[in-house]
């Protein structure tokens, strides 16, 4: 009986546990990919309502996002670099270059403005 008791309280435990590892371990991304999918979610939400902005690795170290939200006719696609390799002193982790014309358009408006996306 002892052990039917442990299992009911260490199943939840562990089910718990499991989850909060899930949620902050972040994957495999690096720091500066995730800062800028929160920066760029967070600041076209104000301006195009609730937006989900996702990263993939495109090639060996080029790393490439696509925010959407219902009011943006279609995704905005950014390039993300770290800091390091921006040609100019950024306040952030990261380094966004605008990749297709909504991105670059939007780039200037609204609070996205304030992350000095790359136009180039």
């Amino acid at each position: 009986m002892k052990i039917r008791n442990g299992a009911l309280y260490g199943l939840p435990l562990l089910l718990i546990g499991g989850i909060a590892f899930a949620s902050y371990s972040g994957g495999n991304n690096p720091v500066y990919v995730r800062d800028a999918l929160s920066a760029v979610s967070n600041k076209m939400s104000y301006s195009y309502g609730v937006s989900k902005c996702k990263a993939a690795l495109n090639g060996d170290s080029q790393w490439e996002m696509a925010c959407s939200s219902l009011l943006t006719p279609s995704t905005l696609t950014f390039t993300i670099q770290p800091a390091d390799k921006a040609p100019y002193d950024v306040a952030t982790s990261f380094y966004l270059t605008a990749s297709n014309e909504p991105a670059k358009k939007a780039s200037g408006e609204g609070l996205l403005s304030y992350l000095m996306i790359n136009n180039g």
